[in-house]
This record gives C-alpha cells, sequence and structure tokens, in this order.
C-alpha cells in the first residue's frame, strides 16, 4: 500500500506511533505544500500520543515551511498567516520549556507580517502575544502589544477588556522603565 495511504488509515485507527512511521518517510517528498501537510500530520499525531515536545518541533517546521513558500503557491500574508498558527500550536505545545522562546520568536515574527496588513480580527492574537512576551520576559514588546490590544478593544467597543489591557500595558512598561510610556497611557485614560 501507498505510505500516504498507509499513515493516513493508521491515523484514523488511532496507531499514531505507526502513522508518524510513515509520515516521517513522506516528510521529505512531495511538494512543498504537501511537505507542510504532512509535518502537521506528525504534529498532530504527537499530540495524541501526549508527546507535546515533539509536537512542537514538528508545528515549528510546518510553521517555517509555509513562511519559506514562493509567492506563486501563497501570498505573502497567507503564509504568515498559517506560519503563525503552527508557530502559535508550537509555543502552547512547548510551554513552559524553554525551547518556547524559539517558537516565540517565529510566531511574533509572523504577527508582525500579518499585522501590517491591519489589527482589525487580530485582537486575540495581539492579547496572546503580549502574554507571551511577558513569558519570555520581553516587557517593552509585551506592554505594546498590550497598548495595541486595548486600542483594538476600544474600536470593538468592549471597554472592560480595553481598561484591563491599558492597566496591563502600563504595568509592563512601568517593568520595562519606560516613565513617559506610562504617563501617555494614563493621560489617555483621563
Amino acid at each position: 500500500m501507498d505510505l500516504l495511504n498507509s499513515a493516513t488509515e493508521a491515523e484514523l485507527k488511532a496507531n499514531y506511533r505507526r502513522a508518524i512511521t510513515y509520515y516521517k518517510k513522506l516528510a521529505q517528498q512531495g511538494s512543498s505544500l504537501d511537505r507542510v501537510g504532512i509535518q502537521q500530520a506528525i504534529a498532530r499525531c504527537f499530540e495524541k500520543l501526549g508527546s507535546l515536545n515533539k509536537a512542537a518541533q514538528w508545528h515549528e517546521k510546518a510553521g517555517q515551511a509555509y513562511m519559506k513558500l514562493p509567492g506563486e503557491i501563497m501570498g505573502a500574508s497567507e503564509r504568515a498567516y498559517y506560519g503563525m498558527v503552527e508557530f502559535r500550536s508550537a509555543v502552547q505545545d512547548y510551554a513552559p520549556n524553554l525551547a518556547m522562546r524559539r517558537a516565540a520568536k517565529g510566531y511574533l515574527d509572523a504577527l508582525s507580517v500579518c499585522l501590517r496588513a491591519g489589527k482589525e480580527g487580530y485582537s486575540h492574537e495581539m492579547l496572546f502575544a503580549a502574554h507571551l512576551c511577558v513569558k519570555i520576559r520581553d516587557f517593552t514588546r509585551a506592554a505594546r502589544f498590550f497598548a495595541d490590544t486595548a486600542e483594538q478593544f476600544k474600536k470593538e467597543k468592549v471597554a472592560k477588556l480595553a481598561r484591563e489591557t491599558t492597566e496591563l500595558a502600563a504595568k509592563y512598561y512601568e517593568r520595562s522603565g519606560n516613565a513617559r510610556a506610562v504617563r501617555n497611557l494614563r493621560t489617555a485614560e483621563t
């Protein structure tokens, strides 16, 4: 039987170890987009087995592969979005492992590409990024994400979340030593 059929059948029978064996043989074959799908399948199987660090490694590979796809296969913003989703899965699977920092960089880079087109629809991702930056101790970037998210929540008329994220922005601007940004935030609130 073809490797892909064997892998798919094994996965559907919940024989994830066997599926991984087959998928790994396929990971270097086919088009670049096919390989991304195989990497995602391997990550999914490792998650089912409870091997989150191994799953995270494959999510990272998939995220990197999305970001490297040629423009004729997929546009830049679409590549960044799908890459961001994979890197976020890696971050979540790694947490709280220190390897999370590497996946966090990929996530934040991909999110930055997505935000160039506008912040509309990215409130949750920006809030996740803010908390992620706190976790990796990048307080200046965390504060900026909290502030940007607060502005987005204001536009969306979600007052309570806007207030909470503004307070978090001030807290992390303080932790980063940026007193001017704290004053500006507090002035804007009054």
